[in-house]
């Protein structure tokens, strides 16, 4: 894989360490969800990552809607594998879901070796929307354009100090799209793993990165509007709602004339949930996307909120959505570790 990375130290895991985390989270259940006290939302982020803040938003309208306390619960770590792999191994009875992106489900496990799950194993029962990321740059970088920052990219890299890229882990979409561009643009960058978005986005404000792929709305759209950041192009095929001035990548340079990404968020269980245990959390899901305040939140996010699906067509989608990045993940040519 033409890249580097640099691996900051509290990152640092090896594979017998992964496989201790992983196996304490099967070790024990989790007493209240088994109780049929409450529905408990795992998110396999940290506090603060759009998953977090979108499940959050959901909890009230889906309390509501089920008539029962609907909790969330951050259990990061291991590229969203901890949160999703505890899921896996409680009761199948939709007590306990996972909000998730592209990457816990079908990325983690196609990039990282110790990740026994397979995203065969869940299944969607709603779906959020799509928002597309927008390649940003630390406020002080010597390029105002891409063309210009494709020149400033490639003389660092022939001086062999290529600019420091920040992505949220191995596998993640960040970092697949990061290691992307750089392939299709002949450029290598020094890959800077975080602790999730966050403080990705608050070093590179800080100028401590120089690059990332960061989720349109939220901390990185005020930083972008006030000129903290300095937004190259969107990864979707048109420019954002919320940055209409920011026009997509592949309509600015030929060697991006493929790169388009998008992302989603979803809740999912674990396959074998039955019928009437899904059919139930799947109409509380859709009752909480009929509320205005929610698809509102959505929007001010960068997020088209999607139109209610049925369990048929969701399955559909993500059954394709698991061989679209699965093929990113060779294409790509990460290695998993």
């Amino acid at each position: 894989m033409n890249e580097k990375y640099q691996q900051a130290a509290p990152l640092g895991m090896n594979r017998r360490s992964l496989l201790v985390i992983l196996a304490a989270a099967t070790a024990g259940p989790m007493a209240l969800a088994q109780s049929g006290r409450h529905v408990s939302i795992i998110v396999p982020q940290p506090a603060g990552n759009p998953s977090d803040v979108f499940a959050r938003k959901l909890q009230g309208s889906m309390q509501r809607a089920l008539g029962q306390t609907v909790i969330v619960e951050n259990l990061p770590g291991a590229g969203g594998a901890i949160g999703v792999q505890r899921m896996l191994n409680l009761p199948a009875d939709a007590m306990t879901a996972v909000m998730v992106s592209q990457t816990e489900p079908i990325l983690t496990p196609a990039t990282l070796a110790s990740v026994r799950y397979k995203p065969e194993q869940m299944r969607p029962v709603g779906l959020l929307g799509r928002t597309s990321y927008v390649l940003a740059g630390r406020p002080d970088l010597p390029a105002k354009s891409l063309a210009e920052l494709l020149s400033l990219a490639r003389q660092a890299d022939k001086a062999g100090n290529p600019l420091r890229f920040g992505h949220i882990g191995q596998g993640s979409m960040i970092h697949l799209m990061g290691a992307q561009w750089a392939r299709l643009c002949g450029v290598q960058l020094s890959h800077i793993p975080y602790r999730g978005v966050p403080p990705a986005v608050q070093d590179l404000a800080g100028s401590q990165i120089d690059l990332s792929f960061v989720p349109l709305g939220g901390l990185a759209f005020d930083l972008i509007k006030t000129g903290k950041l300095r937004a190259f192009g969107s990864t979707a095929d048109q420019s954002p709602a919320l940055l209409p001035k920011v026009e997509p990548l592949k309509n600015q340079a030929p060697e991006l004339r493929t790169f388009v990404h998008t992302a989603w968020g979803a809740l999912l269980v674990p396959r074998g949930v039955p019928d009437a245990a899904i059919k139930r959390l799947h109409a509380a899901f859709d009752a909480a996307m009929g509320d205005a305040d929610v698809q509102d939140f959505l929007r001010s996010q960068g997020t088209d909120p999607q139109a209610p699906m049925s369990l048929e067509a969701l399955d559909k989608f993500y059954q394709s959505e698991i061989q679209i990045h699965q093929a990113l993940s060779r294409a790509v040519g990460v290695v998993p570790e």
